[in-house]
């Protein structure tokens, strides 16, 4: 009470000593990003009073202090292990933390920061996995699994409300729905629908209005929307590719009107116009992500949109590189260079350090390379040995999470 009063006879005086200063509103509409740990975020609305904030009460003591949080990056192999490691966040390096014997195959992973949690799917066994991350130590500790409602399942993510993960399964093409409980465990799957030919990625837009599922065979975007209430999907019309690209990934540009898709067939990168009201979808072009030059085979992997917002990048199976793209402010593309990944069939690739770091996982080579971000004119710039992480098997994942401290 006596900290209040004073408080309250101070501030005056510190207005009166210091004035007043205008201070410009953020512009842009309403945030529409989706990274490699957007799917995480809880959010602590009413609706959702019965999961916990991921920041913490926002009405705590007068003197709290924001949450410290501890990055940690995740690498999944083919050997059936999950590895951890410590994220520098001054310069990127790894730091190995521990290994987690998960079994099968591994191939994607999932985070919720606020309850320090991790979801795994087997792409051999057909199984979800969660467990709880304890981030000083980067111990993964289970707490169950169920079946993941199809065969070939190859990707996982949290919808941002937390309580259901999407599950894409590339052998059956079917996308489904599993319920996570305020603890973290997971139950049965609430839908399970066919979303076309060899569905290879899910993931809810920020928005929270549309799932967008990736359909390589098909070739189209599927769309539906999802009963939070129910756990049940609703279809909404897919959104086609160009002829023989074969849409794996997708990713959203942050603060902007844009959506972007990795063509595993075409090695090219598709851009959109995104409606965050409908979920729709309007194709303005689609560029190559290889040099001019390269004559060689080569697929498309893995894309992410940098937070600074003017740069995406897509990794290069066979030509193993990394490419840079230029966002106009029309979302038309600018490629505009290429980084070696240092190692063969890069997988997996995911931004760090909110976007100062990047890692890149090498398939073939079984190690995970690392890189610095550059502002100027968003280069990439390998870390060399600090961030070299080696001996990992099959290298089909690697992924960072920002996780509260107990």
């Amino acid at each position: 009470m006596l900290r209040r009063a004073l408080l309250h006879v101070c501030l005056p005086l510190l207005v009166l000593a210091c004035g007043t200063a205008d201070v410009p509103a953020e512009g842009g509409g309403p945030p529409v990003e989706v990274v490699a740990d957007a799917s995480a975020v809880l959010d602590a609305s009413p609706a959702d009073a019965s999961l916990p904030a991921r920041d913490g009460a926002p009405d705590g003591p007068l003197d709290a202090s924001p949450p410290r949080r501890a990055e940690v990056a995740f690498v999944g192999s083919g050997d059936g292990n999950v590895r951890t490691y410590a994220v520098d966040s001054a310069t990127g390096a790894l730091a190995p933390k521990g290994v987690t014997a998960v079994g099968g195959d591994p191939s994607y992973l999932a985070f919720d920061e606020g309850r320090r949690l991790a979801f795994v799917v087997d792409s051999t066994r057909n199984r979800v996995h969660a467990y709880s991350v304890d981030p000083s130590t980067g111990t993964l500790t289970k707490k169950n699994d169920v079946a993941s409602g199809g065969t070939g399942a190859t990707h996982v993510s949290l919808v941002p409300s937390g309580r259901y993960l999407l599950v894409a399964h590339y052998t059956s093409g079917q996308l489904s729905v599993v319920p996570v409980a305020a603890d973290g465990t997971l139950a049965a799957p609430s839908d399970v629908v066919f979303a076309g030919e060899k569905a290879h990625y899910a993931q809810m837009d920020a928005a929270r209005r549309t799932v967008f599922v990736p359909c390589l065979g098909a070739n189209v975007v599927a769309r539906y929307t999802l009963d939070e209430g129910s756990g049940a999907l609703a279809a909404l019309a897919p959104v086609g590719l160009p002829a023989g690209a074969g849409p794996r990934h997708l990713a959203f540009a942050p603060s902007t009107p844009f959506a972007f898709v990795v063509n595993e067939l075409q090695s090219s990168v598709t851009s959109f116009g995104y409606d965050a009201a409908t979920g729709g979808l309007t194709l303005i072009e689609t560029r190559s992500s290889l040099p001019v030059d390269f004559a060689g085979a080569n697929t498309g992997a893995a894309i992410f949109a940098h937070p600074a917002g003017r740069y995406v990048y897509s990794s290069n199976r066979g030509h193993d590189s990394i490419a840079r793209f230029v966002v106009e402010p029309t979302g038309r593309l600018t490629l505009d260079g290429h980084v070696s990944t240092s190692g063969r069939t890069p997988r997996s690739f995911t931004l760090a350090g909110g976007g100062r770091f990047a890692y890149v996982a090498n398939q073939a080579s079984g190690t995970v390379w690392g890189y610095t971000f550059v502002p100027a004119n968003g280069e990439l710039v390998p870390m060399g040995v600090a961030a070299l992480a080696e001996g990992l098997g099959a290298a089909k994942f690697v992924g960072t999470a920002r996780f509260v401290d107990p």
